[in-house]
This record gives C-alpha cells, sequence and structure tokens, in this order.
C-alpha cells in the first residue's frame, strides 16, 4: 500500500472511531440522578447530583445539585415504592460505577486473563512445532505478550500479529511463509472456538437471542463449509478453487493463496487441530468468566448466560483491526447490546436501556483497561529483547509483500525476509 493510501486509511480509522466515541458518550448517562414517578408512572421529579458512597440498597446517601451548580447536603435517600403510590429511582453515572468498583474482583479477572493468554500463546506455539520451527514455548509465551503490547497500546497500522510473525522469521530465518500460516491459522483457531461457544449458548435462549442466533450460526456454518471445501481434495477441484485463485489479480492472489496453502497443509494435523479447538472453547468459556467478574464488580445486573451471548459477538468484532485494543468499537457494541438484550433485567428504573447501556459502556472501558494494563508486560518484554523487530524489519517485509503482490520473486522462500 502506498504511503498516501496508508496515510487515508489510517485517517478513515481515526474517524470512525472518534465518530463511534461521540455517539456512545452523547448515550451515555453521565451523572447521578435521582428519579420520583408518582402514582401514575409519569415522572413527578428529576434531579442530578452526587451519590456518596454505594449506590446499591434500599438506601442511598445522595446530594442533589442545586441551581447554582453546588450541592446541596447530603441525604439518606430511601429507593423503592412508597406508602402513597410513589417510587423512587437512584441512578448511577458512568463515573459512579468506576468508583464502587470491587478491586479484589478486579485482580482475580486480571488472573484469569493472564491465564487465558497463556494457553492461547500454547496454542500457538503447538501451531508453530507443526511447521517444524524451532521455537520454544518461552519464546512463544514471548512474542504473543510482544504482539498484545502493539494490539494494544501501539497506534498506528502495524498490529500485534505482524509483529509476532516478524520476531519469528528473524528467530527461523527462511521460515517466512509457516510463521506467517501459525499467525493466521492461531487467529482464525481463537475465533472459531469463540464463535462456536457462542453458538452453543444461544440455542439454550433462541427466545430472547433469536436473531443474534441466525448470524451466529450463519457464521459457524460458513466457517465449517469453507473447512469441508479446503480439506478437501476432490470438492477443492469440484469448486474449482485453484482455478479461481490462479486467475485472480495478483494483489489478491498471493494473499488468497498463502492462505489456501496454509489450510490444506494443517488437513494432516485434523487431531491436534480439533483439540485446540476444543480447548479453544474451554478457554473462552474462562475469558467470557473475566468480563463476567467485573461486570459482578461493577454490578452491572446480568445474567452469566447473556455475557456468554453478547461477550463473543463483541469480541469477535473488536478483532477487526480499527483501533488499538478494541477503543470506541467495543463501547459502541457493549452499549448497543447490553442495552438492547440486557435493559428486560431492570425493573427498578425509570429509563433501563439508557442505564444498562451505560453499565455495558462501564463494563466495556472497565475490561480494556484491565487489558491495557496487562499489555505492559510485553512492552517490558520489548525492553528486554535483544533482537527486537526494528523499523527497517517491518520495512522489509512490506517490500516482500508488495513484491508478492506483484507476482515477483522477491517474496519467495528461498529469500529470508530480514537478517
Amino acid at each position: 500500500m502506498k504511503p498516501a493510501h496508508k496515510r487515508l486509511v489510517n485517517l478513515v480509522k481515526l474517524a470512525a472511531v472518534a465518530a463511534l466515541i461521540l455517539y456512545v458518550a452523547s448515550n451515555v448517562q453521565w451523572r447521578d440522578t435521582l428519579t420520583v414517578r408518582g402514582a401514575d408512572g409519569t415522572v413527578a421529579r428529576e434531579a442530578q447530583g452526587a451519590i456518596r458512597g454505594s449506590w446499591e440498597g434500599d438506601t442511598v446517601r445522595f446530594a442533589a445539585r442545586q441551581a447554582d451548580g453546588t450541592l446541596a447536603a447530603e441525604d439518606d435517600v430511601r429507593t423503592g415504592p412508597r406508602p402513597d403510590g410513589t417510587q423512587v429511582y437512584v441512578s448511577p453515572g458512568f463515573l459512579t460505577y468506576l468508583r464502587n468498583l470491587d478491586v479484589g474482583l478486579f485482580l482475580l479477572a486480571a488472573l484469569c486473563t493472564l491465564f487465558t493468554m497463556t494457553v492461547a500463546a500454547t496454542r500457538w506455539w503447538w501451531l508453530l512445532r507443526v511447521n517444524r520451527l524451532a521455537v520454544g514455548f518461552w519464546e512463544a509465551q514471548r512474542f504473543t505478550w510482544i504482539g498484545m503490547f502493539f494490539n494494544n497500546l501501539v497506534p498506528g497500522g502495524t498490529g500485534g500479529d505482524l509483529i509476532k510473525a516478524v520476531y519469528i522469521m528473524k528467530h527461523c530465518p527462511g521460515g517466512r511463509v509457516p510463521a506467517l500460516v501459525s499467525v493466521i491459522v492461531d487467529r482464525v483457531m481463537g475465533l472459531g472456538s469463540l464463535a462456536v461457544l457462542a453458538a452453543v449458548v444461544v440455542l439454550f435462549h433462541l427466545d430472547r437471542f433469536g436473531r443474534l442466533a441466525i448470524a451466529i450460526w450463519a457464521v459457524v456454518l460458513g466457517v465449517c463449509l469453507l473447512g469441508v471445501v479446503a480439506f478437501s481434495r476432490r470438492l477443492r477441484d469440484w469448486t474449482g478453487l485453484k482455478w479461481l485463485l490462479a486467475r485472480l489479480p495478483a494483489s489478491l492472489q498471493s494473499p488468497l493463496q498463502r492462505i489456501d496453502q496454509a489450510v490444506f497443509f494443517y488437513r494432516g494435523h485434523t487431531a491436534g487441530m480439533a483439540l485446540w479447538t476444543l480447548i479453544g472453547i474451554g478457554n473462552h468459556v474462562v475469558s467470557v468468566a473475566c468480563v463476567l467478574i467485573l461486570g459482578e464488580a461493577l454490578n452491572v445486573g446480568l445474567p452469566a448466560a447473556d455475557y456468554f451471548v453478547l461477550i463473543p459477538i463483541a469480541n469477535i468484532v473488536t478483532a477487526v483491526p480499527i483501533a488499538p485494543n478494541g477503543w470506541g468499537v467495543g463501547e459502541f457494541l457493549y452499549r448497543y447490546l447490553f442495552g438492547t438484550y440486557g435493559a428486560v433485567h431492570l425493573t427498578a428504573v425509570v429509563d433501563p436501556v439508557r442505564v444498562m447501556g451505560t453499565r455495558g459502556v462501564a463494563l466495556s472501558v472497565l475490561y480494556r483497561i484491565q487489558v491495557t494494563l496487562l499489555s505492559f508486560l510485553g512492552g517490558l518484554l520489548v525492553l528486554l529483547e535483544k533482537d527486537r523487530v526494528s523499523a527497517k524489519d517491518l520495512a522489509a517485509e512490506a517490500e516482500i509483500e508488495a513484491a508478492e503482490a506483484r507476482g515477483g520473486e522477491a517474496g519467495r522462500d528461498s529469500t529470508p525476509p530480514v537478517r
């Protein structure tokens, strides 16, 4: 991609993320609010202010904001129905959820995330070993965390997957294609396991997630169909896959042929891939549980089963590299999904869609803060790494990619990409 085109793409991504953040910010409840609803169901009084201490329980300490902008004296407000038929609701603003965070549960969720990252890196290590790349277990762990650092903390178009691949190529000169293949297959297996988890759980809640179930199962069945076609020689010949790839434009032919070769290579390792897919599903159960624990730390009020449907969808979409760590995209999805499907669980609030949407955004922000903090471990490993990936290495890889897209010979395996 030409520098001018790359800058344009980055600007479009930045504009899209900014638009999403502005949209989410305009639909989030920022201030603590006290609402009194009359016996006829209409809002008799509404006051903004500040909750002091916990917002949970039957009694909440609330200081109303006066006309001059100052806060009145704190008052113990009893929430819920009153003898005269009115009802009192105290709804926290965005920052109040974060201020009342259960730190112990936050740390527990961080430990769960560390565990899931270790398992995911082990799966990648297995893929590297299958490709006969001499990479040790701890090296795979180290490169995974370095990739996480670049994915979540370094702005720009250089993603963590490319960084991981280049580190492996520097470590194993001449193994360019297997290194790239391992990263691609690892990402596909991870997202595939996540989709299968959501597809199974949603079957038990079709009454509430009917539309989501159709979308999830369409993706799973489509991927399975492509896998069958890719692994079957007869179907590949019958569908004319090789014929089609050979006649595509050079800019599409090269990357698609690499993916095709990658998938077909693993045809001889289907048992191992099936096992790691099952392990991946179990690992994603833990990863969703991490978010569930954070939800409990914020007291979001969403049932556990809902997390196992909504979080996989959000994580699959945020895997698209638009912004570091999915910022903006994740908050938009959490607000929409939690507000749309989680509002039914709130009965003691005036505007359940907005309240649950706000809780979803708070959860998304907290989750991304946790992942960002953990990603600093990868940054520490970058500082300690003796043979770091440089801008020159990335430029060399980009040059090889461009040469392959033009159909040149510069990107063949016979020429190591980096020295």
